[in-house]
């Protein structure tokens, strides 16, 4: 399809100059592997993100008289050759495994990390293991929780060294939630939880997992960690991965969760902070791995998938809806400069677009690197590259639009000493005189490669460092007239890295909470706490729903199921099943690279418009100018672009009152209205409640689009028609030209009633 607009010559000659160093490392690759040939490639291929090994299978084992059926508030619980717990409300076993299979194990194991510009890659191998299991005691404690014990065995004590000790306490932690407490004694350092699950069971959750919303099949690495360009799409991966190491794949993300569900309601969630995977490749089992002697996981009996997550949910804790002024319209990422971004703001406001704030990332100041267009890492403003910022802080406020900015937990010793030659504050200096930023094995301060530049992290073990960082964004972001900010990375620190309460890979899973715990003490101390809006992208096991509005990943600036658009939906349908549904993501994706020979994978007016459509049920719409602004179009910078937002973001404003209605934000169909024929069926679709349905153009060039609907009648909301049947999943093609998405309202809902509303009134 072509561009909504022409393209001048002035933006053509601009993407031509923002072709950067990765993009020519890349052409150097591609030259010397034409001529060397494969043998090149293939020494050249990058290793896997995650190798991790093979859990130990055992067996169960029951001592005579030890087997038997016990009560634990209104769960049930029974061992003879498997275990079996059952609950009235649950639609299947809350917990059940194969026949004689052990549903506990353990292992010693010795990982090795590397760490390349934090896309941390893993290598695990096992030295010893205890993969056979004997229940050897079990008995109802006075407070009416089952400990159930024994030893587990393995090759080691076959040769004679004394088998290992194992416990299991389950207890009902809340009504319908039952809660699992699995202690194996040391030298083990790896333990195992084995679930069965039935044939064609999917699992569903994990954080945001791009791969697919069935992750069956699959080995889940619960580890926050960059998440690369590409993920596996081809040829683009491969060419980063030759050129700078960072593809990454299916196995990385920023966010990862230990919640799940099952297509038959099942949720065994782990909720601690050590490096822990779902192993989902065996054919009748799921295996948790966790990498400690202890871990604690719940168990959810509901009914439907949606009942369980609502129970882990509650304990977990859920995210907050974002403060009401976001709803009035689009907040806006723009960069530049005083004087550029009050002319970007006009081009948006020109073309009616409603704003609710402006995000300028580069309230810092800017540099370029090899990556493309990156900020300079001291949170202080540069008044030099936003002279009079007091000025259009005010005038944005005359006319209710906020100003968000950005922060990260890492400071660069360069940013801070061009602040201090202006007369601000070099964070860096001050944070390493404080003894605050994390160190070598030398003792050094430990400065890392960030693609161009180098930054050190502050400490985020130490709680003294953790307030020292709350009450720097208190006072120079917030203090600058910031409403919020995004609070980006912290997926943790290099795994070597010296910190106040150990070694780097030790608090890996760890810093994701602790860096949102900084930014909410921030809040609390600029007086934001009720009004304020931060947003995350890093994640931790334990950590769904804290942060107000995660976002889901700095996706490729293409329409690619694993690193573009259409992962985006993936994505957000993970989040959902985990226990997150105020999600939302950068309108147009942010990653774009220069590929000599295959072209620029960067975004046209066509994949704007298509993503801001498919962004139109989230919390929040956000752009974002991306990592090389000058390849990219630019709503900003483009009227006609520009005009074409405006109509989605009136739409989206319009939506609001359903939002507010909805008691979970967008998800897949199937948590909405389990019906079996929605599995596998709606994996492209997005619902908010039980009343709207979105089926976003996924494809290049494409002007229609097939929906499946869930049982019920549906109007499609362009036309009137409606759609569907009371009982039966339905499928149907419409119409989607540009600007107009496939949004369907439940018939006779007030939703309908107002895009209706909306239609008339957009003419």
């Amino acid at each position: 399809m072509p561009r909504l607009g022409s393209v001048t010559d002035d933006a053509d000659t601009r993407r031509r100059r923002a072709r950067t160093r990765i993009g020519l490392s890349v052409l150097a690759v591609v030259a010397v592997a034409a001529v060397a040939g494969p043998v090149v490639v293939a020494m050249r291929m990058p290793e896997a993100s995650t190798d991790l090994a093979d859990p130990p299978r055992g067996a169960l084992e029951v001592s005579e008289g030890v087997g038997g059926r016990w009560q634990v508030g209104s769960f049930t619980i029974t061992i003879d050759t498997a275990l079996h717990v059952s609950h009235p409300d649950a639609a299947s076993a809350v917990w059940e495994t194969p026949d004689a299979a052990a549903f506990v194990g353990a292992a010693r194991g010795a990982a090795r990390f590397t760490d390349s510009t934090g896309l941390l890659r893993v290598h695990d191998r096992l030295a010893q293991t205890w993969p056979e299991q004997t229940l050897e005691r079990a008995e109802l404690e006075p407070g009416g929780s089952l400990l159930l014990a024994g030893t587990l065995a393995g090759e080691a004590t076959r040769q004679g060294e004394p088998a290992l000790p194992w416990a299991v306490r389950l207890s009902e932690g809340a009504p319908g939630r039952l809660d699992v407490s699995v202690i194996v004694d040391p030298p083990a350092d790896r333990l195992y939880v084995t679930a069965g699950l039935a044939p064609g069971e999917g699992v569903h959750g994990f954080g945001a997992q791009s791969a697919a919303w069935d992750l069956r099949g699959r080995r889940i690495a619960l580890i926050p960690r960059e998440q690369g360009i590409g993920r596996g799409e081809q040829p683009l991966s491969f060419l980063v991965d030759l050129a700078a190491q960072a593809a990454g794949g299916q196995d990385t993300t920023y966010l990862v969760s230990g919640m799940n569900v099952t297509d038959e309601a099942r949720s065994m969630a782990y909720r601690g902070t050590a490096i822990s995977s779902a192993d989902l490749r065996p054919d009748d089992r799921m295996v948790w791995e966790v990498w400690a002697d202890r871990a604690d996981f719940a168990l959810a009996a509901a009914a439907t998938p949606a009942a369980a997550i609502a129970v882990q949910a509650e304990w977990a804790g859920s995210g907050a809806a974002p403060p009401a002024w976001t709803q009035t319209g689009l907040i806006a990422g723009l960069q530049g400069g005083t004087d550029e971004v009050r002319a970007k703001i006009g081009v948006l406001q020109d073309a009616g677009v409603p704003l609710a704030a402006v995000w300028l990332q580069d309230w810092v100041g800017r540099r370029t690197t090899s990556f493309g267009d990156r900020l300079q890492w001291n949170w202080s403003l540069d008044t030099e590259w936003y002279p009079e910022w007091d000025a259009l802080v005010g005038d944005l406020a005359d006319q209710g639009i906020r100003v968000l900015t950005y922060v990260n937990p890492a400071l660069s010793a360069d940013s801070g000493a061009a602040s201090a030659d202006r007369g601000g504050r070099d964070l860096h200096a001050e944070a390493a005189g404080l003894g605050h930023l994390a160190l070598d094995e030398e003792g050094n301060v430990l400065e890392t490669d960030q693609h161009g530049f180098t930054a050190a992290t502050v400490d985020l073990s130490d709680p003294a460092a953790r307030e020292w960082l709350a009450q720097v964004i208190a006072d120079e972001v917030a203090g600058a007239g910031a409403s919020g900010w995004m609070a980006d990375f912290a997926e943790g620190p290099p795994p070597d890295a010296q910190l106040e309460g150990g070694v780097g890979s030790d608090w890996r899973v760890r810093w994701p909470l602790l860096w949102q715990e900084v930014n909410n003490r921030a809040l609390e101390l600029a007086g934001l706490a009720d009004d304020g809006f931060v947003w995350h992208r890093s994640g931790g096991t334990a950590s769904a729903g804290t942060a107000d509005a995660v976002w889901l990943g700095d996706q490729t600036q293409d329409w690619s199921g694993a690193d573009g658009l259409a992962s985006a939906i993936t994505i957000a349908q993970s989040l959902a099943a985990s226990g997150m549904t105020q999600v939302h993501g950068d309108i147009g994706g942010y990653t774009s690279v220069a590929l000599p020979l295959f072209g620029d994978v960067a975004r046209d007016d066509e994949l704007v418009v298509r993503w801001a459509e498919a962004s139109l049920l989230q919390p929040v719409l956000r752009t974002h100018e991306g990592n090389r602004p000058d390849a990219a179009a630019q709503p900003a910078e483009n009227p006609e672009l520009a005009a074409h937002l405006g109509v989605l973001a009136r739409l989206w404003v319009a939506l609001g009152p359903e939002r507010a209605r909805a008691t979970h934000g967008a998800q897949h169909p199937f948590l909405v209205d389990p019906v079996p024929e929605l599995r596998g069926a709606a994996d492209h679709e997005l619902q908010l409640g039980p009343d709207l349905l979105l089926a976003p153009v996924l494809v290049a060039g494409a002007d229609a689009v097939e929906v499946v609907l869930p049982p019920g009648r549906w109007q499609h909301s362009w036309t009137g028609q409606v759609h569907g049947s009371d009982d039966a999943v339905t499928r149907v093609t419409v119409a989607a030209p540009l600007g107009q998405p496939a949004l369907f309202a439940r018939e006779g809902s007030a939703v309908a009633g107002e895009l209706d509303d909306f239609v008339r009134q957009e003419g």
